[in-house]
């Protein structure tokens, strides 16, 4: 039996086992399937290195979980090659730290080693998201009609594109929307759209995306899962990696600059910004969203906000004129 194997089946002092624990732990995510998710990942890669090194996470102290701090700092991200971002290394030790207050609270341990560990520091107004403009977004859509994605056929791959530049919602919105959520309110078709904390939008069906919509549901597998909106040439419920590569490889075609750092997240700023520019007003965005305060909105705006009013715009409009622009340096002797 491996290590960690045995260390999920032992048996704390409550009588409970530690596999036990965390999937109450988990539980209390229950209003965010996002949360819940990230933060098993985090908690499952936290105990394995515990594992590896012979410790027992039930007896750390607060060196040892400055040492895994270290480790994330000193790591990359499997899946892009590049080092941890420090706001991601900021949610995993949350996250250990999270169920080591659980664990206090159930009576499993005394003290979290976690509470006091360092936490990497990083600019909360920044955010690392690659946005998309208003010409690259359509250019985005327009690729995807008729696009030859292996898993999910043309109309899916539209009304999935559709649903996340048109609407901004999330890719976990998406994948997880069901047929049931189609409607009808005040004489439009809307989607309920089910987000994080618990929220619920009622979102419009845009005009142009009607259409769409119908296509997908006429063309969609007789024998599809009967409960999934969105679902793959074989009938399978879309996942967000399918919709990872799809983004991508539309970015790729619509020649937006490195399109491997363009996500379905992109998609959801571009809606924002598209938004903003076209006169929508921030709390109506900010409902659209379904962000919890304004603040978190006028991130996205301060993203946008600060490369097109950045004054290196008028300094190199200043300093890069043409020679017919360009004042003569000394007026010509007589």
């Amino acid at each position: 039996m491996g290590a960690q194997t045995e260390l999920l089946a032992a048996t704390t002092r409550t009588g409970h086992t530690v596999t036990a624990l965390i999937s109450a732990w988990l539980g209390s995510f229950a209003d965010s399937s996002d949360t819940r998710a990230a933060y098993a990942r985090d908690l499952r890669e936290y105990l394995a290195w515990c594992t590896q090194r012979d410790l027992d996470p039930l007896t750390m102290r607060l060196p040892e979980v400055q040492m895994y701090a270290a480790q994330l700092a000193a790591a990359t991200n499997p899946r892009t090659g590049r080092p941890f971002a420090a706001s991601t290394r900021a949610r995993k030790l949350a996250a250990v730290s999270s169920w080591y207050t659980f664990l206090v609270r159930a009576g499993a341990i005394d003290a979290n080693p976690a509470r006091d560990a360092a936490r990497p520091r990083y600019d909360r107004r920044h955010s690392t998201t690659a946005s998309v403009s208003e010409q690259q977004a359509a250019q985005m859509l327009t690729s995807s009609r008729g696009y030859p994605h292996r898993t999910l056929g043309p109309q899916a791959a539209v009304l999935a594109m559709m649903l996340l530049i048109d609407l901004g919602i999330r890719v976990s919105e998406l994948c997880n929307a069901d047929l049931a959520d189609l409607g009808q309110r005040d004489g439009l078709r809307v989607l309920t759209v089910r987000m994080k904390g618990g929220k619920i939008r009622t979102r419009p069906i845009p005009a142009p995306l009607a259409p769409v919509l119908d296509a997908y549901l006429q063309a969609r597998p007789s024998d599809a899962d009967t409960s999934a909106l969105l679902v793959t040439r074989h009938g399978r419920r879309v996942n967000r990696h399918q919709i990872y590569r799809l983004v991508q490889a539309l970015a790729a075609q619509a020649g937006v600059p490195m399109p491997q750092r363009i996500t379905p997240h992109s998609m959801r700023h571009a809606f924002n910004t598209i938004a903003r520019e076209r006169g929508a007003a921030l709390e109506d965005r900010r409902d659209a969203l379904g962000h919890s305060s304004a603040a978190i909105t006028q991130l996205y705006d301060h993203v946008a906000l600060s490369l097109t009013r950045d004054p290196a715009h008028l300094v190199a409009s200043a300093t890069h004129r043409t020679d017919a622009e360009t004042p003569d340096s000394q007026e010509e002797s007589p």
